[in-house]
């Protein structure tokens, strides 16, 4: 027979029956049948668990509806007294919910050192590049919004597994991507008119639900892809964006880490100035040295806390520089302190051009910065300068001293300037 409506008839009567497909096989009906309703027993789970989920949004919006007519928020002095000390996901660094920014230069291992974060978090790992990670030891869920993502973020997920060899995979299965590579993404109706259901935040809340995931972290990687169409510079735009993200994981419990840019001058996020302020933790990646493949991560706010005066330094790390590395991806190896302050130290060596000009101009005696500055011809503002000065003074060139209120610069004793190429050719 031609159509399964006919198959189904002679099903009911118990007869054995075939149907031809487009492409002209046979198929036993009763099979088909068990097929059509297995199909629909699941479409139905699917719809009774996103009606399950609806109903449980909806008691909540309900409830904070009542507790708005019945409840008086105010409190007293003694209420203040009985608020818990903030509850930390990094110790004394991240927050467990609300809004964490991380911005930095292309290059600075901005997704990787993110990664690092959450798979350590969700792997129930003791730290994270040295700092105290507050999960008991046991494995966390977490949710990567992975704007670019594909095979660039997937080989990076491989590395920290092989490097992180001793971890057993399974206890990251409660981390889980959306993977922008494969065309999946989620925006929020801020700054358009209007958000396709299939992108929307309300279709990721459902996906995670039908997993029976409760993430305690969520990251937007990066900021930009959050909203398509805003106004970078504008802090109606942008503080609008955060505010929306700060409120999603303030409400739902979890830390929101949204992955930036920096902007022109290197030490600031990218756009609207009002951004730092929605933010209950905020930090600075910035390289060291010029394709060193190192960097740092400074602290720049910690809600409740003082600036931290310490910071993270790594070097990004792949199959070129660990022996025995069967990966593409690369790692974020931490750098102890004495190893940091080197590589810091070093990155500001200049050239030697530099170095010789700078002593000759001292060779009559001390100049203040000033007068060196004109002297050499380089603006003492600029970063070269300064970094030459203070490089040529960590390593024995240059002595400094205070006359009033200048800065004097002189030779150190028995400092030599390098060898000129030129002369000796």
């Amino acid at each position: 027979m031609d159509s399964l409506e006919e198959g189904r008839d002679l099903a009911a009567q118990g007869l054995p029956s075939y149907v031809k497909n487009e492409r002209g096989y046979l198929k036993f009906v009763p099979e088909l049948l068990c097929d059509e309703a297995a199909e629909q027993r699941k479409q139905a789970e699917t719809a009774a668990k996103i009606a399950e989920t609806q109903a449980r949004l909806l008691a909540e919006d309900q409830a904070r509806t009542d507790d708005f007519k019945e409840t008086n928020r105010l409190k007293s002095v003694a209420d203040m007294l009985k608020t818990p000390e903030i509850d930390w996901l990094v110790e004394d660094k991240i927050h467990r919910s609300g809004l964490f920014q991380i911005f930095g230069a292309s290059y600075t291992g901005k997704t990787l050192v993110v990664l690092d974060l959450v798979m350590s978090w969700c792997a129930g790992l003791d730290n994270w590049q040295g700092y105290r990670l507050n999960n008991g030891g046991e494995p966390q869920e977490a949710v990567y919004v992975a704007a670019e993502g594909g095979a660039a973020l997937s080989v990076h997920v491989d590395a920290w597994l092989k490097y992180h060899k001793d971890i057993d995979p399974s206890r990251l299965d409660g981390l889980v991507f959306l993977d922008g590579g494969d065309g999946d993404h989620m925006f929020l109706g801020v700054g358009k008119s209007d958000v396709e259901a299939k992108d929307s935040w309300t279709r990721l809340l459902y996906e995670v639900a039908e997993l029976d995931l409760n993430p305690s972290l969520v990251v937007f990687d990066t900021q930009i892809d959050l909203a398509p169409g805003v106004d970078e510079n504008s802090n109606t735009d942008m503080v609008g964006v955060l505010r929306e993200v700060k409120r999603l994981g303030d409400t739902a419990g979890f830390m929101a880490v949204v992955v930036h840019h920096t902007g022109h001058d290197g030490n600031k996020a990218r756009g609207a100035s009002g951004m730092m302020g929605k933010c209950d933790a905020q930090a600075k990646l910035t390289s060291i040295g010029e394709k060193s493949g190192k960097a740092k991560l400074e602290w720049t706010k910690v809600k409740g806390r003082a600036v931290p005066q310490d910071s993270i330094s790594y070097h990004i790390q792949g199959y070129r520089d660990i022996p025995g590395f069967d990966s593409e991806g690369a790692v974020c190896v931490p750098l102890d302190k004495t190893a940091a302050a080197y590589s810091e130290i070093s990155s500001k060596r200049p050239t030697d051009d530099t170095v010789r000009l700078i002593m000759n101009a001292l060779t009559n005696g001390e100049l203040s910065v000033r007068a060196l500055s004109e002297a050499v011809g380089i603006d003492r503002n600029t970063k070269a300068f300064k970094d030459a000065i203070e490089w040529m003074t960590y390593s024995n060139y240059l002595t400094q001293s205070k006359q009033g209120r200048s800065s004097m610069v002189g030779l150190a004793p028995f400092a030599v300037a390098p060898e000129d190429p030129a002369i000796n050719s």
